[in-house]
């Protein structure tokens, strides 16, 4: 009996290191025609098939290139009307002490690496774990980057002209808003993010090689990470606190602090729990929380809060919030079967609305003072229109 001719194999590996492997053995074989799938970045598998170079390195760079010198184009904009430049004076006094300033910061971004990196070795030891995390960061990253990098970048000249001043009383003021805003928005988008995780993480990745159950890590992932979301938010604001009154050094001591903080959480969770992975993530939330209660009593020991309702608008926020997040997962579950762009639009747009509502029901303070802030800014661009001229008879 004539056998079958072989058109092709599939084969599935559960560990990546396998994958690789086989493909290395194929390809001495001498077999070429090959592809390998993967829902996150193999090391070794591209060699392996025979992947030949791209151009995605060299268009990466020139992109990231270009994005610079954008960024930089827009600053010379704005500071064309000064007579700028360029000299070589390190024995300046303001050369000086930016260099001091900044020291501390060179400092805190390695202790930021090294935490990355023991969390990246540690995350190593579990099958697509690294791939799960990144995604899940990816996801609490957006609107972190919208709201606290916004709103800190947002009140850092006028904090730092108070302090400079010796204006106590405003900066208190202007450092209470900041706070009150950060709240008013990341506390709605974490708790949209904790409703909506599976339907968001299906709507933004599950295509290709990237399954149901890859969505169903991230979603998890997602969750373990959004505890420590408003502590990175909150954070954010009182980092750029302290350097508007020009301290560097302890606050990015603390960021090594935080990296013990993780350490303690994560790796009893690890050896003592079945979580897996999940124990990172949770120390990674852990983490955040700690920065940001360390950089808290490090700030209050110069500035005092008390008497500015700070607490009153994370009461009323939370509040808003957990009504927000019992009628956003009831219509949810009820579009289970509509689809997750549903889903997210429409049980996501209703839960934002009655936040909105009840944040106005409650007078909170923050939202008031933005729907003024943004009247003013849409004023301040309307078009000028000339007054008619009227003809005299």
């Amino acid at each position: 009996m004539n056998e079958e001719p072989l058109y092709g194999l599939l084969a599935e590996f559960k560990e990546p290191e396998k994958l690789v492997e086989v493909a290395k053995r194929a390809r001495e074989k001498g077999y070429r025609l090959m592809d390998g799938f993967s829902p996150y970045p193999v090391e070794g598998l591209p060699e392996a098939l025979g992947s030949h170079r791209t151009k995605i390195p060299a268009i990466a760079l020139t992109g990231a290139l270009i994005g610079a010198l954008g960024q930089l184009a827009l600053q010379v904009v704005g500071l064309r009307e000064m007579r700028l430049g360029l000299a070589l004076g390190l024995h300046h006094p303001a050369v000086r002490r930016m260099l001091r300033l900044c020291a501390p910061v060179m400092l805190g971004v390695a202790f930021f690496s090294a935490g990355t990196l023991i969390d990246r070795w540690l995350a190593s030891g579990f099958p697509a774990a690294l791939a799960t995390m990144q995604y899940a960061t990816t996801m609490v990253q957006f609107p972190l980057g919208l709201i606290a990098a916004a709103i800190a970048l947002a009140v850092l000249p006028t904090l730092a002209r108070q302090s400079v001043a010796a204006d106590e009383a405003a900066f208190r003021q202007t450092l209470a808003m900041g706070l009150k805003l950060v709240l008013l928005l990341v506390v709605p988008a974490a708790v949209g993010l904790a409703t909506l995780s599976g339907p968001i993480a299906t709507l933004l990745f599950e295509r290709g090689a990237f399954a149901g159950s890859d969505t169903a890590a991230t979603a998890k992932a997602l969750l373990a990470y959004l505890p420590g979301m408003p502590a990175t938010a909150v954070a954010q604001v009182l980092l750029f606190a302290l350097y508007a009154r020009q301290r560097t050094l302890a606050p990015n001591l603390i960021q090594g602090a935080a990296i013990v903080v993780y350490l303690l959480v994560a790796l009893p969770l690890l050896w003592f729990t079945r979580l897996g992975f999940l124990a990172l993530v949770l120390g990674n939330a852990a983490q955040w929380i700690g920065h940001m209660l360390m950089l808290l009593g490090l700030l209050g020991r110069e500035v005092s809060l008390r008497g500015l309702r700070v607490g009153e608008a994370l009461g009323k926020a939370v509040l808003a919030g957990m009504l927000m997040a019992a009628v956003t997962l009831g219509l949810a579950a009820g579009l289970a079967h509509a689809g997750p762009l549903t889903q997210v639009v429409i049980a996501g747009g209703l839960g934002a609305l009655l936040y909105l509502s009840l944040c106005l029901v409650l007078r909170v303070e923050a939202l008031a003072f933005l729907a003024e802030v943004l009247a003013v800014r849409l004023r301040a661009v309307r078009p000028y229109r000339a007054p008619s001229a009227s003809r005299e008879d």
